[in-house]
């Protein structure tokens, strides 16, 4: 069953970012204040209108969870400027390759395109992620650039 996520599900969908992110950066440590930054964040997120964090749920366990933040930018002459950024993609191993993420995207769209945003973009390194992507109709597109501002 895919659903909203719920305040109760808050621990759960820490435990997934965290397994998401030892699966991108296995080097990486956890951090008290790392774990704790994640919490608060999902914590804001689960009910704000901006946000839109879908879960995956069988037997009464979270196995999947996709979130969608939309961002309201200034509209542009081919666009209204409401676009969504994909994030914390992820799936237990044991449930993946069932279909379970393309159906999370897939109702995060329609309730995005509800919402009245014109686009949804994401990055990931993920080999499976983007072969997804591909297959949802998601085009790679190298119109930007970043900086990080973190040492």
């Amino acid at each position: 069953m895919i659903r909203y996520a719920l305040e109760d599900d808050a621990q759960e969908l820490v435990k997934l970012r965290l397994a998401e992110q030892k699966e991108l950066h296995p080097d990486a440590d956890a951090t008290t204040d790392k774990v704790k930054a994640i919490e608060k964040w999902i914590r804001q997120s689960i009910g704000n209108v901006n946000t839109l964090i879908l879960v995956s749920e069988t037997d009464g366990k979270i196995g999947a969870t996709c979130t969608f933040v939309v961002e309201h930018n200034i509209p542009g002459l081919v666009d209204n400027g409401n676009y969504a950024y994909m994030c914390n993609v992820y799936t237990v191993p044991e449930q993946r390759k069932q279909g379970i993420m393309a159906d999370m995207i897939s109702q995060g769209e329609v309730e995005l395109k509800a919402r009245n945003v014109c686009a949804v973009y994401f990055d990931s390194v993920s080999a499976s992620m983007i072969s997804l992507s591909q297959k949802l109709g998601y085009v790679h597109r190298t119109s930007f650039y970043s900086k990080d501002l973190v040492d």
